[in-house]
């Protein structure tokens, strides 16, 4: 049986046990991009677990915190170029006041100028706002993964035509709305995150036991065999590297 794991977001640092969350991944050679919340985040842990073969730490700015952290855009602009992984970054229309959705677009319009052009990797958040989102992309020239995808299928087929990547979580396929969004997608556009800890059965213990949640909801839709839908996955995932 051919093996491939993969978590394209989630955040370790919200594990009180974090060092063994990550020596599970490596030890399971999952290949997984952590993200953070904030700057000061990514400036804390980068380091620390520079040597992980199988994990990379993304420099993040959640557009939840964006107002009450907003002096770290500076922080964020200097950290830049430390990594290729940038998120969790964002919208997040879905609490906001007109004021506050003026200050995410306007720092996200920031990260993603500090972005161009350095062919860096996003994971994108659009909750309650996919076509500002999706709007405030354009042009970009980097890799763009949507994760946890869940607005407007218009914005989805845009996206889908630009080339973008969707991170796949089991938690979207317990409802209608998200396996419609999962069921329009193309298979070469599929990657498989967890959002952990905020899924189900991942809140006290990080397992990767939702990849095969993921890989035979896929097979049972394409009609293939999970090695398969495995290979393809892993294909993807190399050609968001490249």
């Amino acid at each position: 049986m051919f093996e491939f794991s993969m978590d394209a977001h989630m955040h370790f640092d919200l594990y009180e046990n974090r060092d063994e969350v990550l020596e599970y991944i490596e030890s399971k050679k999952s290949y997984t991009i952590a993200v953070t919340n904030l700057p000061e985040l990514f400036q804390k842990y980068y380091k620390k677990y520079a040597d992980k073969k199988f994990v990379k730490i993304a420099l993040g700015f959640h557009p939840e915190l964006v107002e009450e952290y907003k002096y770290q855009q500076r922080l964020f602009h200097h950290l830049v170029d430390e990594t290729r992984f940038i998120g969790e970054i964002g919208l997040d229309f879905s609490n906001a006041s007109d004021k506050n959705k003026n200050r995410q677009i306007e720092v996200f319009q920031n990260i993603l100028s500090w972005c161009t052009d350095k062919k860096k990797i996003l994971s994108v958040h659009s909750r309650a706002a996919s076509r500002e989102t999706i709007s405030t992309l354009e042009g970009f020239n980097g890799k763009v993964i949507l994760h946890w995808y869940s607005g407007r299928i218009v914005d989805l087929e845009t996206a889908i035509s630009r080339g973008y990547y969707l991170s796949v979580n089991h938690q979207m396929l317990e409802s209608k709305r998200g396996r419609n969004i999962v069921n329009k997608l193309p298979v070469d556009r599929i990657l498989i995150e967890s959002d952990a800890p905020f899924t189900k059965g991942m809140k006290s213990e990080y397992q990767l036991n939702f990849n095969g949640k993921v890989y035979l909801y896929l097979a049972n839709r394409y009609n293939q065999e999970i090695d398969i839908v495995k290979r393809k996955i892993k294909a993807n995932f190399a050609e968001v590297l490249k």
